[in-house]
């Protein structure tokens, strides 16, 4: 009896874990806002080697980390803002294990740091997006590719000199491998959306 008790006991502190209440919302918050200070500083100290630039881009990106959440908040079921900042602090996450990935195979392969890699992180950030809108926040497939690329390019953006948008983003590479990312999101998320049909009609609405 006590060890059935126990066993309910951890699932329930797992679960516990997942609900949004107020200690992770502000965990949420605080984490989002120190993660994209981290991505920041690599960006600017590591790849770019602009050290005179962080006084300016590192506010710009927090705010555009705090309007951005917002902005996502009212476009999820139900508007809720602590959903829309789990979901910046996992992608934010995402998006700095592959720029230290980057320079982790920089070391590796003797090779310079490549701005590709952080172009990369943007593409899979958004879609982690995708996925997250569609699966689990409620939207519809069509407003997640709307909402996609609002917070990771407005990053992206403020983080990287306006002289290197051009040549970064539009690399043939750089877009085939971002578009293989963002196309297996959105077949991800039409698959599972069906995967109950057809006595379920949207797996999505009913999650």
């Amino acid at each position: 009896m006590t060890e059935s008790y126990d066993d309910v006991s951890k699932i329930h502190k797992r679960y516990s874990l997942t609900l949004v209440n107020p200690s992770s919302y502000y965990h949420s918050l605080i984490f989002s806002n120190v993660s994209v200070a981290i991505l920041s500083a690599i960006v600017v100290f590591a790849y770019l080697g602009r050290t005179d630039e962080a006084v300016f881009r590192l506010p710009a990106v927090i705010a555009i980390l705090l309007i951005t959440q917002y902005v996502d908040s009212r476009f999820i079921k139900n508007k809720e803002y602590s959903k829309s900042l789990h979901m910046s602090l996992f992608g934010n996450l995402a998006w700095i294990g592959v720029i230290l990935a980057g320079i982790i195979a920089s070391i590796v392969l003797s090779k310079d740091l490549s701005v590709f890699y952080i172009v990369e992180g943007m593409f899979i950030f958004a879609s982690f997006r995708i996925g997250i809108l569609t699966t689990t926040l409620g939207t519809t497939l069509r407003i997640a590719w709307l909402l996609c690329f609002l917070q990771p390019v407005a990053m992206y953006l403020a983080l990287i000199p306006a002289s290197m948008w051009a040549t970064s983003v539009f690399d043939p590479l750089t877009l085939t491998v971002g578009g293989v990312f963002l196309a297996t999101a959105s077949i991800l998320s039409v698959v599972t959306d069906r995967a109950g049909r057809p006595a379920i009609q949207s797996t999505h609405k009913l999650v």
